[in-house]
């Protein structure tokens, strides 16, 4: 499937707002208490995030978005990636993935391979050579893909609070980089 994977620009954070509400109503509606999604993840709310942190980015001091766009199409998907903000007692890693979604429509397609290596690649234009994520533990459809990419999980049963529920996520680290070399 022919996809274009780009750099975001502030130009683009309705639509990566967008994409951020939907993926999430899409993945986390069997995971997340429903009460919290249809209030807490909204349009309205994600959208001055998405434009705060595409300004940050274009700055230089926030984590850059990339996304994927198919022909004809607006975009599918996004992901953001940076310098590791040492959450959850990791110190290992240099880089991080902080945001990879999709549209259910996109998934399975290689979209999200695609993102992923935009910002493993990022990274290591960047001098860095080992990165981590989080992802909710009970999300095995991301944990395959994320052991797929050759990632492995390094912390688990890390508390993570959407409004009154407490979830657990874990830790996936890729200790070396190189070898996403376009």
């Amino acid at each position: 499937m022919e996809v274009i994977i780009r750099s975001a620009d502030i130009g683009d954070a309705e639509e990566i707002a967008t994409v951020h509400t939907r993926a999430w109503h899409e993945s986390y509606h069997d995971l997340i208490d429903r009460s919290f999604l249809k209030n807490a993840i909204t349009l309205e709310r994600n959208l001055p995030r998405r434009i705060a942190a595409l300004e940050k980015a274009a700055t230089g001091h926030g984590h850059p978005h990339y996304v994927a766009i198919l022909p004809g199409q607006s975009i599918v998907g996004f992901a953001c990636c940076g310098k590791w903000r040492e959450s959850g007692g990791l110190t290992e890693p240099e880089g991080e993935i902080s945001a990879i979604y999709l549209l259910d429509s996109a998934k399975r397609k290689g979209i999200g391979k695609k993102l992923f290596l935009a910002c493993a690649r990022d990274l290591l234009e960047k001098n860095m050579k080992t990165m981590a994520l989080w992802v909710l533990q009970e999300n095995i459809p991301a944990r395959r893909f994320y052991e797929a990419m050759g990632g492995r999980c390094v912390k688990e049963n890390t508390p993570l609070t959407f409004g009154d529920q407490e979830y657990l996520e874990c830790a996936y680290l890729y200790d070396d980089l190189t070898r996403f070399k376009a």
